[in-house]
């Protein structure tokens, strides 16, 4: 099992912590076993039910499937239901719990619930599953003693979860109330047993650990991290005080947050594609979602500014309709198309940054979050912002529920 190791040991006593990120799009679960005189290792949970990948991404769909207001799947294992029917599915559901300012930025409503479901009970589901799914893969590895340990010190883990940078205690308490609920600690000790990491701290955290960042990181640099995720693109700017034995990072203001993520590219492809075929035989639900599903999977993650022909294949050998550019249910959208679906959120990401920096000597821009895998904001953000003396530097380990995994490196720094 590959991790993250510290450079320095611990001393302490023995305990598990677990990290927890429950993003809009996707979530991850990371852990890290503290035995005294140990260097702590970081690990990410890569085998979850459902997944088909010879090797484990660390990350998993947030979506939660119901039959008659019971969760019958999660996950990977959701997929399915999810495409046969979104209304029986808790989906993007994150956004539910988003304070008001955030809510009212949304450009889109928010996908209601399942019929009888709750948010309480979407969370809790999700977070009692994969703690379920990370006990298994702690017990499964080589190493740690089977169940003994586990059980050992179940009554004094640690659980760290992730929040945006735009939420607060109102939040922070519907969460551990569901921490509660789903298993993870009693409700006499959550209070310490539960705490919260903003999302932005674990991006710093992830540029400093994983990535080109200590080879420049100096003391005076300052530097922007945005950490750009499904629903929300955080952008924080730091500067350092010291790059000698334990780094010390210093915020210069007070970090952006904008509702811009990769969920809003997806949108505008949804309203392009539906004009495109509006008056063809390929205007019905069940290719419309095809689409979508492609377009996310693929074009978006794939789309260059310069890629001319974007291919999505939504049917078979006898769909074929040239007046829509439909030839063996494959379309190819021009990069005009594609870009048009990223305008609106990638406006809104430059307006955010560079409101973060102008004035400021900033001399790097690091760049994180699942979001953050995509060559086109890359490119934008090299094109508007890398000029003159500042760098565009991408975190390493794209595929990593980064959020998740770093969080944990906190508690080794400290």
């Amino acid at each position: 099992m590959s991790g993250y190791r510290s450079d320095a040991a611990y001393w302490g006593q023995e305990k598990i912590v677990i990290s927890m990120d429950i993003g809009t799009t996707q979530s991850g679960v990371s852990f890290l076993h503290l035995t005294n005189g140990a260097k702590p290792v970081v690990n990410m949970v890569t085998e979850w039910p459902g997944q088909v990948y010879a090797a484990g991404l660390g990350k998993i769909p947030t979506l939660v499937a119901y039959f008659n207001g019971r969760m019958h799947a999660c996950g990977e294992e959701a997929v399915e239901a999810f495409e046969d029917d979104k209304s029986t599915v808790a989906h993007y559901f994150k956004l539910h719990l988003h304070p008001d300012h955030m809510r009212q930025s949304l450009r889109r409503p928010i996908p209601p619930l399942p019929v009888g479901v709750t948010l309480e009970q979407a969370y809790c589901d999700i977070m009692s599953y994969m703690f379920r799914h990370t006990q298994a893969f702690f017990e499964s590895r080589p190493g740690y003693l089977n169940t003994t340990t586990w059980h050992r010190l179940r009554r004094s883990m640690e659980i760290i979860l992730t929040t945006p940078n735009g939420w607060d205690l109102r939040e922070q308490s519907f969460l551990r109330k569901v921490a509660v609920n789903a298993g993870l600690v009693d409700q006499q000790n959550a209070d310490t047993r539960v705490t919260f990491v903003t999302e932005a701290e674990a991006s710093i955290h992830f540029a400093l650990h994983h990535g080109a960042v200590k080879n420049w990181l100096r003391k005076g640099v300052m530097f922007a991290v945005v950490d750009a995720g499904g629903s929300t693109v955080d952008s924080t700017l730091y500067v350092c005080k010291s790059s000698r034995g334990p780094v010390h990072l210093e915020e210069v203001c007070s970090s952006k947050c904008v509702q811009a993520g990769g969920i809003f590219v997806d949108e505008q492809a949804g309203i392009m594609l539906k004009r495109k075929f509006q008056n063809s035989r390929f205007n019905i639900p069940a290719y419309h979602a095809v689409m979508i599903r492609e377009f996310e999977r693929k074009t978006k993650r794939l789309f260059e500014a310069d890629k001319q022909s974007n291919i999505i294949q939504f049917g078979g050998p006898v769909d074929n309709d040239p007046s829509v550019g439909v030839r063996r249910g494959r379309v190819s959208l021009s990069a005009a198309e594609v870009a048009s679906c990223f305008a609106a959120p990638m406006k809104d990401i430059m307006d955010s940054v560079r409101s973060l920096i102008e004035s400021r000597k900033v001399e790097f821009l690091v760049l994180v979050g699942g979001f953050g895998e995509s060559p086109y904001l890359r490119q934008q953000l090299k094109l508007v912002f890398g000029k003159g003396d500042r760098s565009i530097v991408v975190a390493e380990e794209p595929s990593r529920k980064a959020a998740a995994l770093v969080s944990l490196t906190r508690v080794m720094a400290y």
